[in-house]
């Protein structure tokens, strides 16, 4: 079902033009296999939209059967607090929800909250459905200090575009791309370092998670420490959709926020 949705969407998906043209700006590839990644992100992204609603109907034997885990061995132990970054790969939500299984420390997940509220109140269900804990991004300082002190995991998504106000810009695939700062600017107040988590779907539609070398903290508070950092978990993201891009959401307007001016996007590179 997931597989016909996906096809049905590449098809007739909104922005499938739009999709297509960043594709090739972004990889430098032809139209061949531009269009050959945009179709197997729409398969993948049907596939995760029936894997998302099935959540609430799974069991454990499930989850562990579906999903595999490597490089957790480089995971600091039980009590020692570490950052996890996290894009729209493979299948974020079953990464996010049901990362307890796998490596041994408790799990919490940064998030923008949805609407509706009525699914902000689902998607809070099925997202901590296995032990995961929710923190919604706006407000949520004192409970995210909070979290690593107890020396536990906090996971934030960071390949979304970020309004002005929220972010500071920083280059993705050569162009500048508003980022949220709040990953870099708690790693620096508390000194712990930043794993990158990603997923993606193997080609028996299984999910494979891969957990990649510690990004340190920036050495201060000052902008260009925390722009540096930033600038390190944004090219880990890019590293990974090179290498899979069929996988990461291409239809997001990532790259929608532009500094004002070109004398202003200089100053922010």
């Amino acid at each position: 079902m997931g597989r016909g949705m996906g096809r049905t969407a590449a098809l007739f998906g909104r922005r499938r033009k739009e999709v297509l043209d960043r594709i090739q700006s972004c990889l430098g590839v032809g139209l061949a296999e531009a269009k050959a990644i945009r179709k197997g992100m729409y398969l993948n992204l049907g596939m995760t939209a029936v894997e998302v609603l099935r959540m609430p109907y799974m069991d454990e034997a499930e989850v562990r059967s579906r999903i595999r885990y490597a490089g957790t061995e480089k995971t600091p132990p039980r009590g020692t607090p570490s950052i996890g970054l996290v894009a729209h790969t493979g299948n974020w939500e079953l990464l996010a929800a049901t990362t307890s299984f796998f490596i041994d420390n408790e799990m919490n997940v940064v998030v923008k909250a949805q609407k509706p509220e009525s699914l902000n109140e689902w998607m809070i269900k099925i997202r901590s459905r296995w032990g995961t804990k929710i923190h919604d991004r706006r407000g949520s300082v004192r409970e995210i200090l909070r979290v690593l002190k107890n020396g536990e995991i906090l996971a934030f998504i960071l390949d979304q575009n970020a309004k002005r106000n929220w972010g500071i810009f920083v280059d993705f695939f050569g162009m500048p791309a508003c980022t949220s700062d709040g990953l870099s600017e708690i790693a620096a107040r508390t000194g712990v370092d930043t794993y990158p988590v990603f997923c993606r779907r193997l080609p028996d539609h299984n999910l494979l998670v891969t957990v990649h070398d510690p990004i340190p903290p920036p050495k201060s508070r000052e902008p260009e420490e925390i722009r540096a950092h930033t600038q390190a978990c944004t090219k880990a993201i890019e590293d990974f959709v090179r290498a899979h891009p069929d996988q990461w959401i291409w239809m997001h307007r990532r790259w929608r926020t532009q500094p004002e001016t070109a004398e202003a996007a200089e100053n922010q590179g």
